[in-house]
């Protein structure tokens, strides 16, 4: 072999090699860009009881779904924003007067989603928004229970349900 066919050969066997690394960090990047959803399922909706000897008033509520804050994971410029949902409600939306406005996002509605806390168990509905309202990317029509990892996404907005 000549010098010539062994330097094209050494640097073929280079950009294979750049090549290879570049696509296991495109890899580790997507997956490692936006947390897991949490994907286990959902009960049925059932009127929950304080055990018996509770103090009254007093609900019991498992882990998963003790849901105290939500995150905005995506856009960019709304990530890390944290709020809580109290009884009276969070509404989302580009309207100025809910409590997250999110006026540049043209995929959502004027009033687009509404999360309340009662009982401490926290929901989620759609407010008839043009575009829908997606837990975990499923389109939701009803007033859905969250848990702990939800990912929420309304417009291009996505909120994680976090305790």
């Amino acid at each position: 072999m000549t010098d010539q066919l062994l330097s094209i050969l050494k640097v073929a066997l280079l950009l294979v090699l750049y090549l290879f690394f570049a696509r296991v960090l495109w890899a580790v990047w997507n997956e490692v860009r936006l947390p897991a959803m949490n994907r286990s399922p959902r009960p049925p909706n059932a009127t929950i009881r304080p055990p018996s000897g509770a103090i009254p008033g007093a609900v019991k509520v498992d882990r998963p779904y003790r849901v105290t804050h939500m995150k905005v994971v995506a856009p960019a410029h709304l990530k890390g924003f944290t709020f809580t949902v109290n009884e009276s409600g969070y509404t989302i939306g580009r309207g100025e007067n809910n409590d997250l406005s999110i006026g540049d996002d043209e995929f959502a509605s004027t009033h687009h989603a509404r999360m309340t806390l009662n009982e401490g168990l926290t929901t989620v509905e759609d407010l008839s928004s043009t575009n829908g309202t997606f837990l975990n990317n499923e389109r939701i029509t009803d007033k859905v229970l969250l848990q702990i990892g939800d990912r929420l996404q309304i417009g291009r907005v996505i909120i994680e349900a976090n305790k």
